[in-house]
């Protein structure tokens, strides 16, 4: 059985999203079952209401109805010295009592059609220890003041202006002043990462001239030169993907899954792989049934 959104509108996990998704190589989004609590589950039926279809416990609702928040992507462990480990989950996990929000595209065979709340176009960037560092805390009657003031303090004429600030985690990391944007580059024996910042201060991330998504990043709007510093050294830290194998044209092939970047764990030790987790799976597969082709070989030779 096919695992589909229910909510009017959502295209999640029909045949052309999932298309369109692998085409892409981004993820699925998550998709998550009504609570079996039937309180919290009559909470739900009241936030989607259709009139078409009753939501029942086979159905599943993805994760861009609900709050951020809600939707945990990520396990923290804080270990001895205090430091806290960050790994991402293989499975996004819904945040207990987690209720269905923000509807963007609900049709009118719904009830509910004034929706209190819209989905987030922009979202900021969100790596460190502790987000609340990151975004002065803000209360709902000052938050546009708030907002206003922190793009004052802080605009893509002041980064051009004071780009000298910024830190470089090693001297093969160069600044290129251009019009429209501002190009942080590091080249390497042939790859490169590259950082663009947009006028209007959007992150794009590039290694090796191809774009890389982050799911914390999509989207993101810069709101300080520490945060700019921030973002700078965690992709210094990352390392890229050389993905299954190199054809001799120099194309590297990847798992459909790559995300083409290996993170470091904090307090990992030992040597550092240079291949994401599907690539090392992809490769092992590769290897095994060359490995079986071989021998199936030698027993027809020995056969003779």
């Amino acid at each position: 059985m096919v695992k589909s959104c229910c909510v009017p509108g959502c295209t999640t996990g029909n045949a052309l999203y999932v298309k369109q998704q692998k085409s892409s190589g981004l993820r699925n989004k998550s998709l998550f079952k009504p609570p079996k609590n039937a309180e919290l589950f009559a909470k739900w039926v009241k936030a989607i209401p259709r009139k078409d279809k009753v939501l029942s416990e086979s159905s599943y609702v993805c994760e861009l109805h609900f709050e951020e928040d809600d939707v945990l992507i990520y396990d923290e462990t804080i270990l001895l010295d205090g430091t806290v480990n960050i790994i991402k989950r293989i499975r996004p996990l819904l945040k207990t009592g987690a209720v269905p929000c923000i509807f963007p595209n609900l049709p009118f065979n719904s009830t509910k059609h004034n929706n209190k709340r819209k989905p987030p176009t922009e979202r900021f960037l969100y790596i460190g220890k502790n987000k609340s560092k990151l975004i002065p805390a803000c209360s709902d009657t000052s938050e546009m003041q708030c907002s206003e003031n922190i793009n004052q303090q802080f605009s893509f004429q002041y980064l051009k202006e004071n780009l000298n600030q910024l830190e470089k985690p090693d001297s093969k990391w160069m600044f290129e002043l251009k019009d429209d944007e501002v190009e942080l580059v590091r080249w390497n024996r042939g790859s490169s990462k590259k950082i663009t910042i947009s006028n209007d201060l959007i992150v794009k991330i590039f290694f090796s001239d191809i774009e890389i998504l982050f799911d914390h990043i999509i989207n993101t709007i810069l709101l300080s030169m520490n945060e700019t510093n921030e973002l700078l050294k965690y992709i210094h830290s990352l390392i890229e993907c050389k993905g299954i194998m190199t054809t001799e044209n120099n194309i590297t092939r990847r798992s459909i899954t790559c995300k083409g970047y290996v993170e470091i764990r904090l307090g990992q030790r030992g040597p550092k792989s240079n291949y994401c987790f599907d690539c090392r799976v992809a490769r092992k597969k590769m290897a095994d049934s060359l490995r079986k082709k071989v021998l199936k070989l030698e027993n027809k030779i020995q056969e003779k």
